[in-house]
């Protein structure tokens, strides 16, 4: 059990919890008994209940369930249950007590994380779920009070409380004027000018995976990958660097490589984006939708006039940004020039794991891609100038920003931008959110 002392005096500070070593350590402890060298033989067969043959189909259907992310829940269709069947019938069964000690360790790292960006909802939930699978995991303190401290000061206003919930932490951008495009980059980033945005606010993040998986459990929405919608099957992959191409099967789900639920969602259209939103939208009665490009390139440049929202220095890159790096280099085979750092992450990074920019945003530059509602237009020329999405008539593309861990330098600069179908779908693709409060209601003069 955690030091109960160590645990609230960490916990005393919401903008600095340092818990994850401490909690990786009771992942450890708690199943140490199980897998250690003395442990009792797997006796599957001198069970009456369960065979081996269904014990074996229990634990692979409880792998499939964590990698969909049914850890304890829908009931009857979870990992939870199918390895607490299992244990019931051979306490001794370590493949179960394995998947069990996964499970737990899942949902400590989410819990870390929902502490480290201050969001007490998630924290109060991912305690729930540790709780029922291990009550002893983490001991009962004043943090927990602390936690629900939190929640009642947000408003009881049930729109504000899901809002809270579902989008995540947004930040409020003051509305400016700034220089977009570039003068030396490619033709599709010139000319060069003048654009004034009104004040908004954009998400701290990338959506997660944790946030879609809510969206889809919510209304059993099919992505486009999922459907093959366009003219592709699945959703592209890197192929590790030798088989590139559309592969029928990879989902955000499984976009060929490891996430977890803090990581950004991937392999998502932007139809995909625009239906999640849409839900958001319903559940809590605001008015979100994706960033046009001027208001992406102003949040991403902070203020600045250079290359990223730091400077132009390639390698000062790590400090803030997932890209094709030194790591990156030595795992994939891509073949072409790396940032001279190390990020150390070769695929997507969780969000939120490096240094935030002057406006307090995360990731902006690489880790993946993003949608933005504008519609591609090949150069500057006669673009909007108040900071509203550019549209036109056929809008048979459409923009994505930021680059991503897959990409050179070049291609994460601030007005870096390209362009794919409306049904396109990526690994290293997902979205961002955005939401316009510039539009404020007055009253005449007549009071009216």
């Amino acid at each position: 059990m955690i030091n109960q002392r160590v645990f609230v005096l960490s916990l005393q500070n919401m903008s600095n919890f340092g818990l994850l070593n401490v909690f990786l350590l009771v992942v450890t402890l708690l199943f140490l008994p199980v897998v250690n060298s003395f442990a009792v033989e797997l006796t599957i067969d001198q069970h009456d209940d369960l065979d081996s043959l269904t014990i074996l189909g229990l634990l692979a259907a409880a792998e499939t369930d964590i990698e969909a992310g049914r850890y304890i829940e829908p009931t009857g269709k979870n990992a939870y249950e199918k390895v607490k069947k299992i244990l019931a019938e051979d306490a001794n069964n370590m493949a179960a007590a394995r998947i069990l000690a996964k499970i737990l360790k899942i949902n400590i790292e989410a819990l870390q994380t929902a502490l480290n960006i201050g969001d007490s909802i998630g924290a109060k939930e991912y305690l729930k779920i540790i709780r029922k699978i291990n009550p002893d995991a983490i001991s009962i303190t004043n943090a927990e009070k602390m936690l629900d401290d939190d929640l009642s000061a947000i408003s009881e206003d049930v729109g504000k409380t899901e809002n809270y919930n579902l989008a995540g932490e947004m930040v409020e951008i003051s509305g400016g004027s700034f220089l977009m495009g570039t003068l030396e980059g490619r033709n599709d980033e010139k000319p060069q000018h003048i654009v004034t945005v009104p004040s908004f606010e954009i998400g701290k993040y990338e959506v997660t995976v944790g946030q879609f998986k809510r969206f889809i459990e919510a209304t059993g929405y099919l992505t486009d990958a999922e459907t093959n919608a366009g003219i592709h099957k699945g959703c592209f992959s890197d192929g590790g660097g030798v088989d590139f191409g559309q592969k029928e099967g990879l989902t955000w789900r499984n976009p060929s490589y490891t996430q977890s639920d803090n990581h950004p969602v991937v392999c998502v259209s932007l139809n995909d984006a625009h239906a999640y939103i849409d839900w958001l939208n319903k559940e809590t009665g605001s008015n979100y939708g994706l960033p046009s490009e001027a208001k992406w390139e102003y949040a991403a440049r902070s203020g600045s006039t250079t290359d990223y929202h730091f400077g132009n220095s390639k390698s000062d890159l790590c400090l803030y940004a997932n890209v094709y790096d030194e790591v990156g280099r030595d795992i994939n085979s891509y073949g072409w020039r790396n940032a001279p750092c190390d990020d150390g992450e070769a695929k997507s990074s969780k969000v939120g794991q490096y240094q935030a920019s002057p406006f307090g945003l995360h990731d902006m530059h690489g880790n993946v891609w993003e949608w933005v509602e504008d519609c591609w237009k090949s150069d500057y020329r006669n673009a909007p100038s108040n900071g509203t999405a550019y549209k036109d008539d056929k809008c048979e593309h459409r923009v994505t920003r930021g680059g991503s861990w897959y990409n050179i330098p070049l291609g994460v600069r601030s007005a870096n931008r390209y362009w794919y179908m409306p049904t396109y779908r990526s690994f290293n693709l997902g979205f961002r959110i955005f939401r316009d409060t510039s539009l404020v209601v007055t009253k005449n003069s007549k009071g009216d």
